[in-house]
């Protein structure tokens, strides 16, 4: 068949000489293993973990190991290691590579497509070329490798169907899960701007809308929030004008209120200004008694007198400060004539004050000279007392016998005495005084 490579033949042996016999080799009546055979299973052992990046060179390696083994006629031994490399080799290259194909056909929806068509493509020309005599070269040669190699080309392709088929499922059921967190966060996003809406907070309803707008993907959600937010402006101008009127009439009835107040308060300040009339009317003439009286106190120069009517007059005037009755000709009159007498009446209290302090003085002195007169007068009489008492003692004293030492007492010797010779003589000497 075209395409075909020619089948290796192993190299003829060298014939010898006629006449001559060959001599045997030594390596072919005793095989070894091939020396790479070992370092080829460990690279297909550690291809199923690090895939094609040791998997690659385990089969190349692999392809050149079997070459020699099958050229070395027995000399060499290990094809069933090599073998077995090769196809771990082969293993952890497809696994790696249809996990990478399954891992962006999970992420990308056209990436798993063009996984699963070159799947069925593969599949489909591996059997119309096994199948077909028509089949074209591609086909034809795609069925003899499948005969050559059953063990990678069918894995292969079925993993690549079911890499492809699971990528799209994968990603299908990722955009249906994200579809579904959409639509639940948008009618979460919606209900949210709704309560809010309810509750009178735009600025919290734009926000929850402006949240369902990005999670909305349905036409329909979207023009639900189109109107949504519409709705918010409108509810938010009515809203604002309604405050606006609220505050208007707020304002009108605060107005109102003052206007009332105002009107209240003059009503009742002419009550007062009416009733302070009148009973100024009626206390005038003894406001004006008082300041008579005062008057006169003080031409008397009875200033306390003249200070307790002119308070009586004052207190009385204090009624009418702040009213329209302190303007009045006999109002301001009373008033100018209690100033007027005010100064006089301080300054007579004020010299009443220091001519009664002056004789509270002059009395607590006299009081103090006549105690000090009779505390004089005591302590003369108290030390005439004991002049008294020191000449009675020393009288007594004088008229006492003179005591013998051997206790008798002398007949004619007094203790008066200035000088007691003689006394006591026979009698052992004076020793002292009688008791």
């Amino acid at each position: 068949m075209a395409g075909q490579e020619p089948p290796s033949t192993p190299p003829e042996p060298p014939t010898a000489p006629p006449g001559v016999n060959p001599v045997p080799s030594l390596e072919g009546l005793f095989p070894r293993p091939h020396p790479s055979s070992e370092t080829l299973f460990k690279l297909g052992a550690a291809a199923i973990v690090l895939g094609p990046f040791l998997g690659v060179p385990a089969i190349v390696l692999g392809r050149l190991v079997l070459g020699e083994i099958t050229r070395s006629e027995g000399r060499y031994t290990g094809e069933v290691r090599a073998r077995l490399g090769v196809g771990l080799g082969w293993a952890g290259t497809q696994v790696y590579t249809l996990g990478l194909l399954y891992a962006m056909g999970a992420t990308s929806e056209p990436v798993a497509l063009v996984v699963l068509g070159a799947g069925v493509m593969a599949g489909l020309a591996i059997a119309i070329g096994a199948s077909a005599a028509w089949a074209p070269l591609p086909f034809a040669t795609a069925a003899r490798a499948s005969r050559q190699a059953p063990w990678v080309i069918y894995p292969a392709v079925a993993g690549l169907l079911g890499v492809g088929f699971a990528g799209f499922l994968t990603k299908q059921s990722a955009d249906e899960r994200a579809r579904l967190e959409a639509l639940a966060a948008c009618e979460q996003a919606r209900r949210g701007a709704n309560e809010a809406l309810e509750a009178g907070s735009f600025d919290r309803a734009r926000s929850h809308l402006q949240e369902a707008r990005r999670a909305c993907v349905e036409g329909a959600a979207l023009q639900e929030v189109a109107r949504a937010e519409a709705d918010v402006d409108a509810r938010e101008r009515e809203a604002t004008q309604r405050r606006a009127e609220e505050e208007a009439a707020r304002k009108e009835r605060e107005r109102a209120e003052e206007e009332r107040e105002r009107a209240e308060e003059a009503r009742r300040r002419t009550e007062r200004e009416l009733k302070a009339a009148a009973r100024f009317k009626d206390v005038a003439p003894v406001i004006a008694r008082h300041v008579q009286v005062a008057s006169a106190r003080v031409t008397q120069r009875r200033w306390e007198d003249a200070k307790a009517a002119l308070s009586q007059a004052e207190h009385a005037l204090d009624e009418f400060r702040g009213t329209d009755v302190q303007r009045s000709e006999r109002c301001a009159a009373l008033l100018a004539h209690v100033v007027q007498l005010r100064p006089d009446v301080d300054a007579g209290l004020e010299q009443l004050r220091q001519r009664r302090e002056d004789e509270e003085r002059r009395r607590r002195e006299l009081r103090e000279a006549a105690e000090e007169k009779q505390r004089q007068m005591r302590e003369a009489a108290e030390e005439r007392r004991q002049q008294m008492r020191e000449a009675a003692e020393e009288r007594r004293e004088a008229s006492l016998r003179v005591q013998c030492c051997d206790g008798t007492l002398s007949p004619s010797c007094l203790c008066g005495r200035s000088s007691y010779r003689g006394c006591c003589s026979h009698h052992g000497g004076v020793c002292g005084c009688e008791d």
